[in-house]
């Protein structure tokens, strides 16, 4: 398949601006226009941000300059022209986390020059008393230790970093010091900046000069935090707005994995083989999680490919997860989990500020499954945030590699909302991005489809949702209650836009809008089938994600997949409410239409790819599996009369010709309306339970000291078939070639194992044999006895009968042979399909079309 990305070479990235409207009761400098900067030969913006601050003017400087264009670098040679002036300034740089805080000491020390003695970082509190931050000219601190955040569980910060603002203030008043603050990565802090912490800031009013807020990647709420800020430099506002541009040289090549798994485990095949194929590549690896117990299940559990893979290779793996304990420190020491550039790291909180900069390197990125999507928030982990956590992620690989994405199917795609209102595509744009969207896309349709939203129509969708939705539902008693008399009675101010656009705005953008975050998978897929991302291009999309067959546990394999793949709602949705046939044509359907199956040899390591029909062995143990979830507690598990339904593990012939025999004995193929390839198919079948009852019928017995002894023949006597027999065994033969897909494809050797002889005596000998190995239980010894038949002096080679297979009841087996259909009441079926797949039409759809492509 083309991608369409070719198609989309020139196309405009769209990122979130930060406009001068935004912010109408401010004084935006520069004549309310913002900067427009470009970045130089190399891709940075560090030579054209500076002529632009002015170190002795305050105010507050928003720049907003994409991924990868080192705005933290330049922001870091501010630094050091703050340092470096003739006046007395004090740097604090306010880190989103505490992970970051020592590589901003590091860096401000490696790349702006300023002596180590000169930073201090905050993380010594209270664990160093010796150092003194008195005096030190750069401060890095967490937003939440600035603010005094105490965190969800705590009721206010520490006294030792309430001190430590207080000291600080005091040392800056007295020495008349101006205070600079930067905020990097304002779209990670912003919800620090609640009301009641903002008065935390106001304690510097007398000491601020200048505030830097940095993104690659804002929000609405980060607009109110700029404000927040800039009313404390004199409401004054500078934007500074880098070009999205991109260096094709400096480009990753990305890869989507599309992996419909329910839940994302240590052990999925295809997880597992990715990382086991990049290894092998000889790459180096680093592997980003959205939730910190798969983390741990890669580094932790025993049996983990992952970790054995990369012990292997590394020797070591760095546990990049966080250290907390019900969101606090267990022991007050610095933090341990960071991530590392010379090592091989899994986590969560390399997600944001972190510059990877190996060489053959590859960042694989494992995105929330279909799982972790509820009805009222998403569990979606490190991605929670929306869409400008996927951005942030993607950015961490900052040297030319590649990037790995394992996401689910991303919800249908509205294609009508990419209009000419709100986009530029053009009509091929728009239909390679159908064409390549809609392959892969979930075959479900979701309750919301997915709609292209403009990002700089956020406050719009926020807006029109605080004033109909929320606010609009209780305006009449808000008007009440101002003109209610309610002195000395608790405050009862309805939140303003402003506040729950900070407090609630980006959450529910990424709960409800599926292009903003509802569907993380669909806004990744977007962005990369149209080139929006900056630092990296999509080469490569797999849509068929590997599933191991371990050979040796083949039904725990089959197990493995159903739960991981179908789930609950599969077996509910359709094996509860289908006739057996329907449910085995369409598990071999999703399993080899939707995967890439491979059998796996543990001791060998090798993978062979399996193609449906391919592997008769995988196929007997598709047919054991279907008949366990089928039928269940019947009789295929009983060791008496059933002797051989199952030997040594796999289905065997006997056991499916003996069911597909049961189930089309009684047909009446005058009176049914199957297709002609199904009357076909029992007819066979009842041609063979002639047979079976004509071998049946010759077995005879002969006494020998008082006990009598079944047998049969060895091999058939002369005139075991007569002409017309003759005649009914060929047409059988070509009847199941016809429509049997396990006997055509020598799932079970059948019809080529008679064809193949040449003469019409060897063809009834060979037929006459697996008549006897399928319907008749002879004694297993090394030879065979001789006695005279019907008092002839011959004597024959016979062999000792001690059982028949026997025709079970319809109930206790897997019918095969009765056409796919539902079995289901109408009114639990459409309530259900509405549920699932949005309609019962549509759910008729979609298993219309497997059966389809299964029949033909």
């Amino acid at each position: 398949m083309e991608l369409p990305n070719i198609h989309f070479e020139d196309y405009p990235i769209e990122f979130k601006e930060i406009n001068p409207e935004d912010f109408l009761h401010f004084e935006v400098e520069n004549n309310r226009e913002k900067h427009i900067i470009s970045p130089d030969e190399y891709g940075f913006i560090d030579t054209a941000i500076q002529p632009i601050v002015q170190l002795g003017h305050k105010n507050t400087i928003v720049i907003n300059a994409a991924v990868g264009q080192g705005k933290s670098y330049a922001i870091i040679q501010t630094v050091k022209r703050f340092y470096e002036a003739d006046e007395d300034y004090l740097i604090v740089v306010a880190s989103p986390f505490v992970s970051l805080v020592t590589q901003y000491c590091n860096d401000i020390h490696s790349d702006g020059g300023v002596p180590e003695e000169e930073i201090y970082n905050y993380g010594d509190l209270g664990r160093n008393p010796d150092v003194s931050y008195i005096g030190k000219a750069v401060q890095v601190v967490t937003v939440n230790t600035l603010l005094g955040n105490p965190g969800e569980d705590g009721f206010k910060n520490s006294n030792v970093k309430r001190a430590y603002i207080n000291n600080l203030i005091s040392h800056c008043s007295s020495t008349n010091a101006k205070v600079v603050f930067i905020y990097d990565e304002i779209h990670d802090s912003y919800y620090n900046f609640k009301e009641e912490y903002i008065f935390n800031l106001w304690k510097w009013r007398g000491v601020i000069h200048k505030n830097f807020i940095l993104s690659a990647s804002y929000n609405e709420a980060s607009k109110v935090v700029i404000e927040y800020l800039a009313e404390l430099t004199d409401k004054k506002i500078k934007i500074i707005e880098s070009e999205r541009v991109m260096f094709p040289e400096k480009q990753s090549d990305l890869y989507l994995h599309f992996n419909s798994s329910l839940q994302y485990k240590y052990d999925n095949d295809h997880i597992v083989k990715l990382i086991g194929d990049i290894v092998n590549e000889g790459k180096e690896i680093d592997i980003l999680c959205y939730s910190k117990t798969l983390a741990h299940d890669f580094i932790k559990t025993k049996d983990s490919e992952v970790r054995r893979i990369l012990l292997e290779k590394y020797g070591e793996i760095n546990n990049c997860t966080s250290e907390l304990v019900s969101n606090q420190r267990t022991e007050n020491r610095a933090p341990q989990n960071r991530f590392d550039n010379t090592k091989c790291n899994i986590g969560t909180n390399f997600k944001t500020g972190v510059s990877i900069k190996k060489e053959n390197h590859a960042l694989v990125v494992i995105m929330p499954p279909i799982g972790t999507r509820l009805w009222f928030k998403n569990k979606s982990g490190i991605f929670s945030g929306g869409i400008n956590s996927v951005i942030q992620a993607l950015a961490r690989q900052r040297t030319k590699g590649e990037i790995h994405i394992i996401l689910p199917n991303p919800d249908k795609f509205d294609f009508t909302s990419l209009s000419t209102t709100t986009t530029t595509m053009s009509d091929l744009q728009k239909e390679s991005f159908k064409e390549c969207y809609g392959s892969v896309q979930s075959f479900k349709t979701p309750e919301t489809l997915v709609k292209y939203l403009p990002l700089n129509e956020q406050d719009h969708l926020l807006y029109t949702f605080y004033e109909n939705e929320l606010k609009g539902n209780v305006s009449n008693e808000i008007e009440h209650i101002e003109g209610e008399d309610r002195r000395n009675l608790a405050r009862l101010n309805y939140p303003t836009y402003k506040l729950f656009k900070l407090d609630k705005g980006e959450d529910y953008l990424a709960n409800v809008h599926p292009y903003l975050g509802g569907d993380i998978a669909a806004y990744t897929t977007y962005s990369a089938l149209t080139n929006q991302f900056v630092n990296c291009k999509l080469k490569g999309v797999t849509n068929k994600p590997v599933v191991y067959v371990v050979k040796g546990r083949e039904q725990e394999s089959l197990h493995k997949f159903f739960d991981e793949y179908l789930g609950e709602h599969y077996y509910y949705g359709l094996m509860e409410w289908s006739n057996h046939r329907m449910v085995y044509s369409d598990f071999k359907h999703q399993l080899f239409n939707n995967f890439t199956v491979g059998y796996y040899d543990e001791e060998e390591r090798s993978f062979t790819k399996v193609k449906r029909g391919a592997f008769k062995v995988l196929e007997q143990h598709i047919l054991r599996f279907i008949h366990y979830k089928v039928v269940k507690e019947s009789a295929v598990y009983s060791e008496e009369g059933n002797y051989n339904l199952i030997e040594g593990g796999q289905y065997t012939r006997s056991a499916y010709l003996l069911q597909c025999i049961a189930h089309s004995k009684e047909v009446n193929l005058e009176e049914v309306s199957y297709s002609e390839v199904d009357k076909k198919r029992i007819k066979a079948y009842q041609l063979l339970s002639y047979f079976r009852t004509k071998i049946i019928g010759q077995i005879a017995y002969y006494s020998l000291r008082g006990r009598k002894y079944y047998y049969l023949p060895s091999t058939p006597l002369e005139g075991f078939l007569s002409v017309e027999e003759l005649s009914m065994l060929n047409d059988m033969i070509s009847l199941l070639k016809e429509s049997d897909e396990l006997i055509a494809n020598n799932t079970f050797e059948f019809g080529d194992r008679i064809t193949k002889n040449r003469t019409v005596n060897s063809k009834i000998k060979s037929f006459y044999k697996i008549l006897l190995e399928d319907f008749v239980l002879c004694e297993q010894t090394s030879g065979s006895s001789r006695i005279s038949i019907d008092g002839s002096t011959d004597r024959v080679r016979v062999k000792k009968v001690i059982g028949i297979g026997i025709l079970l009841t319809t109930d206790d087996t897997l019918d095969l042979i009765t056409p796919a259909e539902h079995h289901y009441p109408v009114k639990e079926t459409e309530d259900w399909a509405i549920q699932n797949y949005g309609s019962l039409r549509e759910y008729n759809e979609v298993l219309n079309a497997a059966l389809d492509s299964i029949e033909n």
